[in-house]
């Protein structure tokens, strides 16, 4: 004689990588010795949620079901990390020993301690992502509301096993609909390009790769402001917008920012400014391909990402940075699978033009022979020199300037220069109708750009003169649809390449 078992099913969410999954939990509960068993390819984090949720219970005025409980995770095939799915579990284990009168969908997510408290879990936002409209109930930890607000859904926060009761028994079930509607704009703490005093080419290298999402390197001796300058760029950049907040949130989220008290994690539309440097760890800069979480690169996403002494990084860590600045994507290898993050900032790189980094000082000798200069600029492949849009030499300013560099002055230059990026931005997304820029794009086409076929002729003579390769010729193209777009010209001129020309060309 057979019994129907009572299988009770709630919904949550996990990450495969960086994407969210929904997953369904089912519990059973059946007659016979108190066991626990936690089913569905999952890892020790979430088979230890026995240990927790009894004492939960218990604390939070509930009763440990009696029996067998049988806890399945589907889809059962893919591999399953994480705490966040205390809270359903407990939820499903509440219906289906009636302590809650339920027989509607429910989506949940948390942490839960001991003592019934529920607490928010990392990569909250990439796993709200995904959470449908149409659940009778929704559940997360008020640790993961800033998460909700990036994501804008609907959902009850709670702090306490408790508030279940509170709001099902009771009936007092109210959501919130979260939004960014008042987030305020931040204020970007950074120095005026005023400041920068004898770096017109450097200032406009920047102002055109801010425009287009360029890569740009900056040369010049040590102390001549390359690196003030590369932070004042992320000052002339627009603010993000609603979907790319969220973007950043998830990613520093998923990098473990959250836990960082050196790090300043809040809800902001502040673009990110991420600086790595030679000693810096591979895993840091590119990821951790084994936890798969994010490094330094994807953080730096829909941002600018500042490499100071690019000539003196590990070869190895140049090369692997081959594909995220042609793709602007990051890609991990872990049991077999392959993960994308993504990666689409300004690269602004950095470095001495000689070992000495006396080359373009007047008065000051360089002590470099050109060997040496040569072996030491040969650090960067040929590969890694074709990804750069714009090459900016850099050189020290004179006592006069460096008196006015420190002096009060009303010149305000970067709110005119975010303004000029600002108003290509929007001539960029009008023109693709997606978040690709010129300098992302895939392929430079003549038609889409309005480059006349005077025009190409003029870019592939500049290429041909100065040695460049197929891909440099696109960048020709690019940053001259850049320019053309700084001035508001909807056709692209002789002028237009030739000015991408000497920011192409390089001495070395």
């Amino acid at each position: 004689m057979s019994s129907k078992v009572n299988v009770v099913k709630v919904h949550t969410s996990f990450l495969d990588g960086m994407a969210p999954q929904l997953a369904l939990i089912e519990v059973s509960i059946t007659p016979g010795l108190p066991t626990f068993d936690v089913i569905g390819l999952c890892d020790s984090s979430i088979r230890e949620s026995r240990g927790r949720i009894g004492p939960a219970l218990v604390a939070s005025g509930f009763n440990m079901p009696k029996g067998h409980i049988t806890v399945s995770i589907t889809p059962a095939y893919m591999k399953k990390t994480g705490t966040s799915f205390d809270l359903p579990i407990a939820i499903g284990m509440l219906i289906a020993s009636r302590q809650l009168p339920i027989d509607s969908s429910v989506y949940a997510s948390g942490e839960i301690g001991l003592d019934g408290s529920v607490h928010g879990t990392p990569s909250a936002t990439l796993r709200l992502k995904l959470i449908p409209d149409d659940y009778s109930f929704v559940f997360i930890p008020e640790d993961e509301i800033d998460a909700a607000k990036c994501v804008e859904i609907k959902a009850m926060p709670i702090d306490h096993l408790t508030r279940i009761k509170e709001l099902l028994v009771e009936g007092n079930y109210q959501p919130v609909s979260f939004n960014l509607d008042s987030l305020s704009s931040s204020v970007i703490d950074v120095p005026d390009f005023s400041c920068v005093k004898g770096q017109s080419k450097a200032i406009r290298g920047l102002l055109i790769a801010a425009s287009g999402l360029h890569n740009i390197m900056l040369l010049g001796s040590p102390g001549c402001g390359k690196t003030m300058a590369g932070k004042i760029m992320s000052g002339i950049m627009p603010p993000l917008t609603g979907p790319e907040i969220g973007d950043v949130y998830s990613i520093m989220e998923a990098a473990g920012l959250k836990d960082d008290p050196e790090e300043d994690f809040s809800l902001s539309d502040r673009r990110p400014f991420r600086y790595i440097y030679p000693g810096m760890s591979k895993g840091r800069i590119l990821g951790n391909p084994s936890k798969l979480m994010p490094g330094e690169l994807a953080i730096a996403n829909h941002g600018v990402l500042f490499a100071d002494e690019i000539f003196e990084y590990k070869k190895d860590i140049l090369e692997a940075l081959r594909i995220p600045l042609e793709d602007h994507v990051v890609r991990m290898s872990k049991d077999g699978r392959n993960y994308a993050f993504p990666a689409s900032f300004v690269f602004v790189a950095a470095g001495n033009p000689c070992k000495c980094g006396m080359l373009y000082e007047e008065g000051k000798r360089c002590t470099c022979t050109p060997q040496v200069r040569k072996n030491y600029l040969n650090r960067l492949s040929g590969p890694i020199k074709d990804r750069i849009d714009i090459y900016a030499e850099m050189r020290s300013i004179s006592s006069e300037n460096m008196i006015s560099s420190v002096t009060v002055s009303d010149s305000v230059i970067n709110e005119d220069m975010k303004q000029m990026v600002k108003a290509a931005w929007d001539i960029q997304r009008s023109r693709y109708n997606d978040a690709v820029f010129n300098g992302t794009c895939i392929n430079a086409d003549a038609d889409l750009f309005r480059a006349s076929s005077e025009v190409v002729s003029h870019a592939a003579a500049i290429s041909e003169d100065e040695g460049f390769s197929a891909r440099g010729f696109g960048k020709i193209l690019r940053v001259g649809r850049t320019i053309a777009d700084l001035d508001g010209r909807e056709d692209m001129c002789k002028a237009d390449v030739y000015e991408a020309g000497i920011y192409r060309k390089r001495d070395w």
